[in-house]
Formats: structure tokens, C-alpha cells, sequence
């Protein structure tokens, strides 16, 4: 009787093994809508394309704190449906109206101390919402950098630019495939956009030579509707902004970096790690995994994070996440 047990066991226990493993994995979700093959069909630019010229009615829009992506700049732009509005109604993604485009267009400045030296487009990220859906679509600028062409695959292309230190720098910047960017943007079991949450767009700007909050200029523009007050919103802070306090940048970098897998609802939802900047930090599992955090953002490889869009180690970001945890009994 024992042998037969013994065997069951052996033949059970690798079967619960992989259920474990993927009890918490999803599917990913796919896009439901065709993408024209030229970027130039949605009208984004006037003038030349290089010079990242708004059109009419499309709305640049600016967050606290950005995704790192290999040193990229990043131009992001909205447009909505005209006589609609965005709804504001907490700290996270706005309502998004029926419509709603947003995009997100890749380059690097050749010379950062010198943007008259140009620059090099490199690729843009759509994500629109049809029948209730956002959809994502990416489309490669070419080399003369007049049209972009939507594409499903992964593409590394070579990238020469001098930064603000005067340093030679060159990478393959890696362009992800469709997989790669839904798996990113999952959010149960939709896509979602990840940076213009409210809170990341409560923030000042500069419009035609003034300074104000951006939400109040959306709304003055009637692009935007209040309805939780500019008051009762958090505002995340520019994880840049070094009269911040560590601990509040170093939240502000997770959550831009690494909470879109590692929410409630995420990818990573079944990981002991909840990145989330208004997170309660005794429920975030910061704690217990410090040490593999640290060492998982300061190497490539597998086991890299964050799992994709990065091919360099971003080494501010990482002693930003270095500082904070070696104050965690600090400031917790």
C-alpha cells in the first residue's frame, strides 16, 4: 500500500508543481482592430515629421515621471474626439472618451547640450480605444525619417547620441514586438494605458509662455472634466526632482517602472511584490525582497527587470533605488 502511494506522489507532485507556476500566468490579450501600415494616415504632424509638429487638435501632453527606456526621449501627444471630454475621477487613468488616441513617439536629441543638431526618430506607440477597447499598434521610422510603418515584430536598431556629459553613447535600441508591448499594458484582461494616470498628469507646464496645472489647462480647453476636485488628487513626484525626498522618488520610479506588472491586476499580480505608488508600504513586499529588487534592477540577463524595454542598466535609477533601500528603516 505504501509503494502505491509513493507512486501517485511522484506522478502528482510535478503536476501540482506546474499548476502552482501558473495558477497566476494569463493570456495575453490581443489587439482587435487593423492599423493602417503608414503612420502619416492619422495626420499627427504638420510640416516635416522629424520635427514632431503637432496638428491641430492633438494636445501635447506631459507626465511627472516617465518609463525609463534605454535613455529615449519621449514626445507624447493626445488627441480626442472633437466636442469630447476626459473625465477625471481619481488619482488613476482618467475616462478616456470613445476615440481617444494617444501617442508616444521615440527619438534621441544627436547632441543633448545641442537639440539644433536634430535627432533621430526611432519609433511610435499608439494606443487607441475602439468599442469600448484600447488597442495597441507600433510603427519604425525609416531612415529618412518621413513615415513611419506599423509593424508586429521585434526590430533592434543601431543609435549613435552625445549626452549631457559630452559621452559617445551607442546601443541596439530594441523595438518590441506586439507581445511584447501587450504584456507590458495588460491590466486583467485589457489593454491599458500605463503613464496618464491623473496623478501623473497633476502637474505644472508651460502653454503659450504661462505656467499652470495641466489638468486646469485641459479643462480649459474643455478637453477635460473634473469630477474628484484638483484638491483631493495626489500628485506623483518627478522621480528626477532631487529636493524630493528619496523615499517619494523611489515609489514615484516604481510605479512608472514596475507597477504596471506589479499591481493586484498585473502580470506579476502573483509575485509577493505590489509596486503601486499609493501602496500602503506594509502590503507593497518591499521589504522582504529588498536585496533581490536592488539586484535585479543593477544587472542585465534573465533575470533583469523591468522584464522588457530596456537593453542598458539605468544607472540613476538604479542608485535612486540603492538610496531608498538602505533608508527603509528609516523612513518605515
Amino acid at each position: 500500500m505504501r509503494s502505491k502511494i509513493v507512486v501517485v506522489l511522484l506522478f502528482l507532485l510535478p503536476l501540482i508543481y506546474l499548476l502552482s507556476r501558473n495558477r497566476n500566468q494569463r493570456s495575453l490579450v490581443a489587439t482587435r482592430i487593423d492599423f493602417p501600415q503608414k503612420l502619416s494616415a492619422f495626420k499627427l504632424f504638420t510640416g516635416e515629421p522629424k520635427d514632431l509638429i503637432p496638428s491641430s487638435g492633438i494636445e501635447l501632453i506631459e507626465l511627472s515621471s516617465t518609463l525609463f527606456t534605454d535613455y529615449a526621449k519621449k514626445q507624447r501627444l493626445m488627441k480626442l474626439p472633437p466636442g469630447s471630454r476626459m473625465s477625471v475621477t481619481g488619482n488613476g487613468l482618467p475616462q478616456y472618451p470613445e476615440g481617444t488616441l494617444l501617442i508616444k513617439t521615440f527619438y534621441y536629441d544627436k547632441e543633448e547640450n545641442d537639440p539644433a543638431a536634430g535627432r533621430q526618430l526611432v519609433e511610435t506607440r499608439l494606443l487607441l480605444l475602439k468599442n469600448g477597447h484600447w488597442n495597441a499598434g507600433t510603427y519604425r521610422w525609416n531612415t529618412r525619417q518621413n513615415e513611419a510603418f506599423y509593424t508586429k515584430d521585434t526590430a533592434n536598431v543601431g543609435v549613435t547620441w552625445k549626452n549631457k556629459n559630452g559621452q559617445l553613447r551607442k546601443i541596439g535600441y530594441h523595438i518590441p514586438s506586439q507581445q511584447e508591448c501587450v504584456s507590458c499594458h495588460q491590466f486583467s484582461d485589457e489593454i491599458m494605458p500605463i503613464g496618464p494616470k491623473a496623478m501623473n498628469l497633476n502637474r505644472t507646464v508651460t502653454r503659450e509662455g504661462n505656467q499652470l496645472n495641466q489638468l486646469v489647462y485641459l479643462q480649459n480647453k474643455g478637453l477635460l472634466q473634473f469630477k474628484t476636485g484638483l484638491s483631493k488628487l495626489s500628485a506623483l513626484p518627478a522621480y528626477e526632482d532631487t529636493m524630493v525626498a528619496t523615499a517619494y522618488r523611489a515609489r514615484a520610479y516604481m510605479e512608472i517602472n514596475c507597477a504596471h506588472c506589479h499591481n493586484p491586476n498585473g502580470l506579476a499580480s502573483g509575485k509577493s511584490l505590489l509596486l503601486n505608488y499609493n501602496m500602503p508600504y506594509v502590503h507593497t513586499g518591499i521589504a522582504i525582497n529588498q536585496n533581490n529588487i536592488v539586484d535585479r534592477v543593477s544587472s542585465l540577463g534573465a533575470f533583469h527587470m523591468p522584464k522588457l524595454g530596456t537593453t542598458v542598466i539605468d544607472e540613476e535609477g538604479v542608485k535612486l533605488i540603492r538610496d531608498y533601500i538602505k533608508q527603509l528603516n528609516k523612513v518605515h
